[in-house]
């Protein structure tokens, strides 16, 4: 009976959607492309699982702990998809010379972790991603093009609010600068090799516990004293 009453149940950190559920979701995934489309960007899908290698090549080793692998048929390693992130960058680099620049693309996936659940982040949770590939890298013009992208993306962002009905009241928008980042965590002597785990890392640092948080940090070499500073 107790094993009955255990397959009643998703799997931990999964949920089901029923009818009142679905509404909410729909209505939300609606507003994502309506916003997104108004502002010009065209959507995509790519596979829910891919290749291994796809994803412990940008985030190091380290994510493996926190994927959910597949074995298929003897070597070849699988894994559901953590981020959209390396599949976009997969789909570009292979049409590239076809492709008219700059792009903008958007998804709506679903992506996986294995972590442990918390409130408001689930093993299975959907994302709107809207991204600008392309721009001329070493033009005159690379700085303005880079900066006019980042405001059409936040543009975009807030059109969403506005589509739900919300305001500058009720939000607040946190912005962050990848290479100012990267300087920082050279100057916690963060090594190179392990910069894309400290950006995991960094990512996922508000939505984890503070054990886990630690435990990680270890994982990934970070001392004591880097911590510290890590969660300023």
């Amino acid at each position: 009976m107790a094993q009955e009453n255990h397959l009643m149940q998703p799997p931990k950190g999964m949920r089901d959607f029923y009818p009142e559920d679905m509404a909410i979701r729909r209505y939300i995934e609606q507003a994502w492309r309506r916003v997104a489309v108004r502002h010009g960007f065209e959507e995509i899908e790519g596979p829910t699982f891919e290749h291994l290698a796809l994803y412990t090549r940008k985030s190091g080793e380290g994510i493996v702990s926190e994927l959910f692998r597949i074995q298929h048929r003897g070597d070849v390693e699988l894994a559901l998809r953590p981020e959209f992130t390396p599949t976009l960058a997969r789909m570009v680099a292979a049409k590239a010379a076809s492709l008219p620049q700059p792009i903008k693309w958007f998804a709506t996936p679903l992506h996986f972790r294995a972590e442990r659940p918390q409130r408001g982040r689930l093993r299975e949770h959907e994302q709107w991603n809207v991204d600008f590939v392309g721009w001329p890298a070493g033009s005159d013009h690379e700085r303005t093009t880079l900066a006019l992208a980042d405001a059409e993306v936040i543009g975009c962002m807030i059109g969403l609010f506005e589509e739900l009905g919300l305001t500058s009241e009720m939000i607040r928008l946190r912005i962050s600068h990848r290479t100012v980042v990267t300087e920082l965590l050279r100057t916690l002597r963060i090594p190179e090799e392990t910069m894309p785990e400290a950006f995991a890392l960094l990512d996922r640092r508000e939505k984890i516990s503070r054990d886990d948080f630690v435990k990680q940090a270890g994982e990934i070499g970070l001392s004591g004293e880097q911590q510290e500073h890590f969660t300023h």
